[in-house]
């Protein structure tokens, strides 16, 4: 019975899969977000695959594969991009950097202003997948390298495009570079409203002039607040409360609070030769591995539980390999959320690292009346992962994780705060500080 039970999962997740294929192919919405999904030629100043082929790119340093994707001006800092072919023939990538303002449009600056070195450069390292199904060539490079340096801070874009023709676009990402002008000093605290104390984290901080001599501080800094690496969530526009000798403190009420949501779920299938936690069970067949995770329930009205994870992260790992990027192998997971009834006035997707913090096509789940589940199928390579569940209302772009998952206060977080300065002599946006911090780490 389980075996047949396995096998009629199996042909609904590849059901699934080809029907969202199809919706890709015949629906185009008018949405901005759904117009740059479905449009694979034109290059975007965001993280973005082009082709549906090219998979689980990662950026990170070489210390640890979830560290953030910032640079430090003139330092040995490096960071790897990595991602595979799953076509599984050798092609000619090149790639360049593109320097941004920090609403992550093309700086005024010309390639020679920012960049030392090559403006094109081709990606020669690449590996063949080893005793997988699935077939796939892993490409990676190391950068700042001998051929390309950084002389500017700022926001870039890494940009991936095939047979040395930049209108053929394969992927971007985005990734900072600062200066250690500006020391940052934060606060987290409970929400100031009373209401919000058990369910939102308020940031409140205070920058202290370093190396950087600021002129008018109030037109011309630029303060960006992130969570957990998101975008559709991030607070900009807060200005200095205070300015004291040469302090700036940034203590709101209301504009710099975020809520604390829950704290991440989690699944590992390292292994095709056992169950690890959340995973319900595996199949496959002569091309392709199905993993099933254990069903999920909605957690708004559960008592808060700490658990240790990467916060949205995830991290590519086999155990039966040497080398994970090249001996891991890929599969359909199939996610499912117990749910009465389906949702009206928007979509749930699963969110996190795994969909680039962003409310993909191909992460968006599809209710099942009969059965009485959200579900849906994503392609994955091996390794470890975390994920909520977001929905996404009609006509909105940011996210709820709480409508799911619940929302409070003690939820562990990882905030990043980005300070911009728009210097007067210049023709360009410095990031001039960075401070990333956890939130058990500053209460």
């Amino acid at each position: 019975m389980k075996s047949i039970f396995l096998i009629i999962f199996s042909l609904g997740c590849l059901a699934g899969i080809s029907q969202n294929k199809d919706r890709k192919n015949a629906e185009v919405s008018d949405s901005d977000s759904e117009e740059l999904y479905y449009d694979n030629t034109t290059m975007r100043y965001d993280n973005r695959e082009y082709k549906e082929y090219i998979k689980t790119v990662t950026l990170y340093k070489p210390i640890s594969p979830v560290s953030n994707n910032v640079l430090h001006l003139h330092s040995n800092d490096r960071l790897i991009l990595g991602f595979d072919d799953l076509e599984g023939e050798i092609k000619d990538y090149n790639y360049t950097v593109i320097h941004c303002n920090s609403s992550w449009e093309p700086s005024d600056l010309m390639e020679t202003e920012y960049l030392d070195g090559f403006y094109d450069n081709y990606i020669s390292n690449y590996d063949y997948s080893f005793n997988t199904l699935e077939k796939y060539i892993h490409y990676e490079f190391v950068f700042p390298n001998d051929d390309v340096k950084l002389t500017k801070s700022g926001n870039y874009l890494l940009y991936v495009f095939e047979d040395n023709d930049q209108e053929k676009p394969i992927l971007t990402r985005r990734f900072m570079v600062s200066e250690n002008g500006i020391n940052i000093l934060p606060f987290l605290k409970p929400a100031s409203k009373i209401i919000d104390r058990d369910f939102r984290q308020e940031i409140d901080f205070n920058l202290t002039y370093g190396s950087v001599k600021i002129i008018n501080p109030i037109s011309n800094l630029k303060i960006i607040l992130q969570q957990n690496g998101r975008f559709d969530n991030q607070i900009s526009g807060l200005k200095p409360i205070f300015i004291k000798a040469n302090e700036l403190v940034y203590d709101y009420d209301e504009k710099n609070v975020f809520d604390g949501n829950n704290e991440f779920r989690f699944f590992d299938f390292k292994s095709f030769n056992y169950k690890s936690i959340n995973v319900l069970d595996f199949s496959k067949n002569d091309t392709t591995n199905f993993i099933y995770l254990k069903h999920d329930l909605k957690r708004t009205y559960k008592n808060y539980y700490s658990v240790r994870e990467l916060n949205g992260k995830f991290v590519v790992d086999c155990e039966n390999g040497n080398d994970p990027d090249i001996d891991s192998d890929y599969g359909f997971v199939r996610f499912s959320l117990k749910y009465p009834e389906q949702i009206n006035g928007g979509d749930l997707y699963i969110f996190g690292a795994l969909s680039d913090w962003k409310f993909k096509e191909d992460c968006k789940l599809i209710y099942n009346e009969e059965a009485g589940f959200y579900e849906t199928n994503i392609y994955l390579k091996q390794g470890y992962y975390n994920y909520q569940y977001a929905l996404l209302k009609d006509n909105e772009s940011i996210g709820s994780i709480s409508f799911i998952e619940g929302n409070h206060f003690e939820t562990e977080n990882d905030y990043t705060i980005y300070v911009y300065y728009n210097d007067p002599t210049e023709r360009f946006e410095r990031l001039i500080g960075v401070r990333q911090f956890n939130s058990l780490g500053t209460r």
